[in-house]
């Protein structure tokens, strides 16, 4: 009974999310306080089973040579709170991924070579996608920036920073992160 008094209570606030996302599977929670605002999510698939933790920043960055970026979240996939995830390109999430609170996913970084501009007003860089693979755990603080690849069943240590791609079963830690081991 408490799981159905919950989802009554809470898809009330998923409203304006489901709205604005292209698909969304069945069992769909987002908890309060998500920004929507000025996102563009007519490119967001998300998978059955998927919960977003509150304060999730969900949304894709539509440019000149892509006007139609995409993020994907699998299947019975679990997001924490206060997650960024922002494509400009493409971000993939799989499968019964665990991500944990405060983790920022950006297939783009702010451009800053000019030095007549303040980076504020240089816009983004060259986006690149990002996948991560089926059953991957990202730590609470950790970031994965464009480009990164993660293969199935890779472990994210809490506060890494991942710039590079990484073969499934590997367990990788620190800024930048390495791998520290094989589970396999």
């Amino acid at each position: 009974m408490a799981g159905l008094l919950e989802k009554i209570v809470d898809f009330p606030i998923s409203i304006p999310f489901r709205v604005k996302c292209k698909k969304i599977g069945k069992s769909f929670l987002i908890g309060p306080g998500y920004t929507i605002w000025k996102c563009n999510l007519e490119n967001v698939i998300i998978g059955d089973n998927v919960h977003i933790g509150s304060y999730a920043w969900i949304l894709s960055v539509p440019l000149p040579k892509n006007p139609k970026p995409v993020i994907y979240i699998g299947d019975n996939t679990s997001i924490g709170k206060n997650a960024t995830i922002s494509a400009a390109k493409k971000i993939s999430i799989g499968k019964n991924c665990l991500i944990s609170y405060n983790v920022s996913i950006l297939d783009h970084n702010h451009a800053f070579e000019n030095i007549n501009l303040p980076p504020l007003l240089q816009g983004i860089d060259e986006p690149e996608e990002i996948e991560i693979g089926d059953d991957c755990f990202l730590g609470a603080h950790s970031f994965i920036l464009k480009g990164v690849v993660l293969g199935k069943h890779c472990i994210v240590g809490a506060n890494s920073v991942v710039t590079s791609s990484f073969p499934p079963f590997s367990v990788i830690v620190g800024t930048p992160a390495k791998k520290i081991r094989d589970l396999k």
